[in-house]
């Protein structure tokens, strides 16, 4: 068998650092994280009030951890003869890893109002961003006019926005450009005010 290289066995000395994204029960989370409890509990609270409707999508842990190396053996492997990739396989006997950090990495929650039948808005609680917008709002401009029921959907979802944008302190998040934002509720501001009552 030929050598991969000269560094193919050895001896191992330092710190591996090791990243896990997880899904534990998020009861026994949200106790470790009182801020983030409190900070849902009052959007739940405030969500209620308005007649609006908020429900859990997900979660996701970030865990960080450490493991003390100290001159222990290791070799490099193929990973796979078809992807060319290597490995590393490092013994570390009983040491396991010290856990230096668990924390909520992800925490979506959507929210909708009755008028928003097709969709509704989603938001990380963590990031405090607002990851998904109800499409009859972002993508429907043209529509609003010939379908009232679209118009509703897109004005009541541009009062979610406003209430988590300026009152709560959420930023649009991923491919939602503020500009654009601003261009579509001042648009849907000036059909609203056209609009007959």
């Amino acid at each position: 068998m030929a050598m991969l290289s000269p560094l193919e066995r050895g001896r191992a000395q330092g710190k591996l650092v090791l990243t896990s994204f997880e899904k534990p029960e998020l009861g026994r989370l949200l106790e470790m994280e009182p801020e983030v409890m409190r900070e849902l509990e009052e959007l739940q609270r405030e969500v209620r009030n308005r007649n609006w409707r908020i429900e859990y999508v997900d979660h996701v842990v970030k865990s960080s951890g450490e493991i003390d190396i100290n001159d222990i053996e290791y070799q490099l492997m193929p990973w796979s003869i078809f992807k060319g990739s290597y490995s590393i396989m490092i013994d570390i006997g009983m040491v396991l890893p010290v856990v230096r950090e668990i924390r909520l990495h992800r925490l979506i929650y959507n929210i909708q109002t009755e008028g928003m039948k097709s969709d509704s808005i989603s938001i990380d609680l963590v990031k405090r961003e607002i990851i998904h917008v109800n499409d009859v709002f972002w993508n429907w401009e043209e529509g609003w006019k010939e379908n009232p029921g679209k118009l509703l959907e897109a004005s009541e979802t541009l009062g979610v926005l406003r209430w988590l944008i300026e009152e709560k302190g959420y930023s649009l998040g991923g491919e939602y450009d503020p500009k654009r934002y601003q261009r579509i509720s001042e648009a849907l501001g000036r059909l609203l005010e056209e609009k007959p009552a």
